[in-house]
């Protein structure tokens, strides 16, 4: 890889991580962030070790920031890997694609047992309709009162989607009307 295909992707990897650390944006998919984000660093850790270069400050400036993002992401994943309630985090149950009035969303439902109120906890984010490979963060209940992996509910069979459908007109659509 050429200097200035290192500095394009030290650039891009950087901003990526700021993108997805401090805002609601992220890629589609529960793991993708995580696997996107190892792969750069690692294909970036990659470069700067097999690349033969000038000595030069902007060259070691992007070694430096290349470094630095691996450095995060590795601590990122050890601080999650250390803490043991964290190990939680990583068993989500159910996945639902929606389209409720012309707009694509994506729920994200799991269950947490007997410790929380509620039957578990539910994000739901909306995928713009010309970039579906990215989302936006547009709620978090982190007790919500319905378990979204049951398939019956008193002998009756549940249609899940119809009921995430009513939870996204009823939690989402009609606050961003008010």
């Amino acid at each position: 890889m050429t200097t200035r295909g290192q500095i394009i992707l030290t650039l891009f990897t950087t901003v990526y991580l700021a993108t997805i650390i401090l805002t609601d944006l992220s890629l589609t998919g529960y793991w993708t962030d995580l696997v996107f984000s190892i792969l750069l660093v690692s294909l970036g850790l990659s470069t700067i070790i097999k690349q033969r270069t000038l000595n030069t400050s902007l060259s070691s400036f992007f070694k430096t920031l290349t470094i630095l993002c691996s450095i995060v992401i590795i601590g990122l994943i050890a601080i999650n890997l250390i803490d043991p309630f964290s190990w939680n985090r990583f068993k989500i149950k159910s996945f639902y694609y929606e389209k409720v009035n012309g707009r694509l969303f994506n729920a994200y439902f799991k269950p947490v047992g007997s410790y929380s109120g509620g039957e578990g906890i539910i994000r739901i984010s909306e995928s713009p309709k010309y970039l579906p490979f990215i989302e936006i963060q547009k709620h978090h209940d982190g007790a919500v009162l319905w378990d979204f992996s049951r398939t019956e509910w008193e002998g009756e069979p549940v249609d899940q989607n119809e009921v995430l459908r009513n939870y996204i007109l009823d939690e989402i659509m009609e606050v961003e009307n008010n």
